[in-house]
């Protein structure tokens, strides 16, 4: 069965379901992350590139953090997980990661479809003023996914990450929720709210 997907307003993107990670995902979730081929890309704390998957449930569920599943709009098997960490920073900004499911069927651009949603979640039902992200110098698709998504590069950590015996750079990334509003305003939170609609009932209160 092929499925058709609604797009993301303003967007060629595809509109996905998100979902709460919930202890039955686990299986699917940890094993994901612990690929040899994917885990080499991550930092989950203190330079640990894997985790238990209780304590990466701990991670995904905690009140700092929010992570959700993406799935197709009539559900299924989760297709790919995104998390914005510390979101109750009193400085207002988060940081964000994620990753396409491996071995996941699913359509074009299914990691940038999850990583937009999950800005407009930040900044639209969380506040955030600005959120950040790094990405090892070489990893090219996911560059190119944040120069799609209108992200910024901001800077440079040196020999900052380890694949083996190499150090590689990070490059650092980010979006202020102005850059956000300018280029996304019609892009749903999960609350259903959109810059746009928030706008317009400012002003019709006014």
């Amino acid at each position: 069965m092929i499925l058709t997907y609604a797009k993301i307003p303003g967007t060629d993107l595809p509109l996905l379901r998100r979902d709460p990670v919930l202890p039955s995902d686990m299986a699917t979730v940890h094993g994901w992350i612990g690929d040899e081929k994917a885990r080499v890309w991550f930092d989950l704390g203190g330079g640990c590139q894997s985790l238990s998957s209780r304590a990466l449930y701990l991670l995904l569920t905690s009140p700092r953090n929010h992570a959700r599943l993406f799935r197709a709009p009539e559900g299924g098997e989760p297709l790919g997980l995104s998390c914005l960490n510390d979101v109750t920073n009193l400085m207002g900004s988060a940081d964000i990661w994620g990753m396409r499911g491996l071995y996941a069927s699913g359509p074009r651009h299914l990691a940038a479809a999850g990583m937009l949603l999950m800005l407009a979640d930040g900044f639209i039902d969380h506040g955030r003023n600005v959120i950040g992200s790094w990405i090892t110098e070489g990893n090219m698709l996911s560059i190119g996914m944040h120069e799609r998504l209108g992200m910024r590069q901001t800077g440079r950590q040196r020999a900052r990450h380890r694949i083996g015996d190499v150090y590689y750079d990070r490059l650092l990334f980010d979006m202020t929720r102005e850059e956000f509003a300018a280029r996304y305003p019609d892009v749903a939170a999960s609350s259903g709210a959109t810059i746009r609609g928030r706008v317009t009932r400012l002003l019709e209160d006014a």
